[in-house]
């Protein structure tokens, strides 16, 4: 058990980081391009472009928090099977006076997860993805609105293609959301679903 928790302490605290090493560089570009707002209009039309990048770091996070339920349903898999042979001779036979809901990475999650977590921490889950997701579509608007000085109705173009981009983006942090709902692996009926 000791070696699956360090892997999977390795593995979370890569995502992390890469997570957060991406978070920065994302505020940094938009407080960077926000800074210099007044000497936009020197870009032109290109001003249309800045949302670009932007829209890839969504998809990235994306795919990271898709990564993070594949993860945690491997591991939690893992440490069901270890865990009903605890204790006990008889295999699929499960241990009797273990609480698994306060080891293990089953503890994490029902403490972190958005489908599991106590409310408090749901709420601020959602304001923290939900505040970056407001970011990344004001910032988006905010520059199709700086380039429709230099594009006039063409502004429609880039608007059109940036909606077409944030479509998939969006069903895909669905399904990486609804990939970590943890629930079908009995988890929210030893956590009790919805404190």
């Amino acid at each position: 058990m000791t070696a699956l928790y360090q892997s999977d302490r390795a593995d979370r605290a890569t995502t992390l980081t890469v997570s957060l090493a991406t978070m920065g560089a994302a505020v940094t570009y938009v407080v960077g391009t926000v800074a210099f707002y007044d000497k936009l209009d020197l870009l032109g039309w290109a001003i249309a472009l800045l949302p670009f990048p932007m829209i890839c770091i969504a998809a990235f996070h994306s795919l990271l928090v898709n990564l993070t339920g594949i993860r945690a349903r491997s591991i939690l898999h893992l440490e069901q099977a270890l865990l009903d042979n605890v204790e006990t001779d008889t295999p699929r036979a499960p241990a009797t006076s273990l609480d698994r809901t306060r080891i293990g990475v089953t503890a994490t999650e029902v403490g972190t997860n958005l489908h599991t977590a106590p409310m408090p921490q749901r709420i601020t889950i959602l304001i923290a993805y939900g505040g970056v997701g407001v970011v990344y579509l004001g910032y988006i608007t905010l520059m199709l609105w700086r380039s429709a000085r230099h594009l006039s109705g063409w502004v429609t173009v880039p608007a059109v293609l940036y909606a077409a981009l944030l479509f998939p983006i969006a069903l895909s942090w669905r399904y990486s959301v609804m990939a970590l709902d943890l629930r079908d692996l009995s988890l929210g009926s030893r956590a009790g679903r919805g404190r």
